[in-house]
């Protein structure tokens, strides 16, 4: 299985009252957004997941769309989650592709903590809208390529 990790694309301005899960893009991030559909032609998804985090659910909503899906949430993607939990919510078996979208501080955790299992691990960043290429096959995870913004590093690696 492949699993497209997507940071969320830009918002607004951070809120530290508490419903910073509201927060939605800026229209740069609606238009990364719109972009991803383009990125993932030709990548068909089985499953689209997100954090709750509007930001995210935003960010692949176009792709789901796009694809007639609907985008399934997982508090385990969300912020502030337990990198063991949102590892363990993306540990899927299977044919195809999942389009799971997360943050800043998950998917460079789940990205170390795939390093330190001794996973095979290339590239770095997390830029907003980025894209992370991982390979989960026969209940162990391959591998983990940053695949940057655009669509030509994201096919897996041999």
């Amino acid at each position: 299985m492949i699993i497209y990790l997507v940071r969320h694309a830009h918002a607004g301005q951070r809120s530290f009252d508490g419903r910073d899960i509201f927060r939605q893009l800026s229209e740069d991030g609606h238009a990364r957004a719109r972009e991803l559909v383009s990125v993932f032609e030709g990548r068909p998804a089985v499953r689209i997941m997100s954090s709750p985090a509007t930001r995210c659910v935003q960010t692949v909503s176009p792709l789901a769309a796009a694809a007639g899906m609907e985008v399934e949430e997982s508090q385990d993607l969300w912020e502030g989650s337990r990198i063991d939990d949102a590892l363990t919510a993306l540990e899927i078996d299977g044919n195809g592709a999942v389009v799971a979208c997360s943050h800043g501080d998950i998917i460079p955790g789940l990205i170390e903590m795939l390093g330190a299992k001794g996973v095979r691990v290339t590239g770095r960043g997390c830029e907003l809208g980025s894209i992370w290429v991982l390979r989960f096959e026969n209940g162990r995870w391959v591998d983990a390529r940053y695949g940057g913004i655009t669509n030509e590093q994201l096919e897996p690696s041999a």
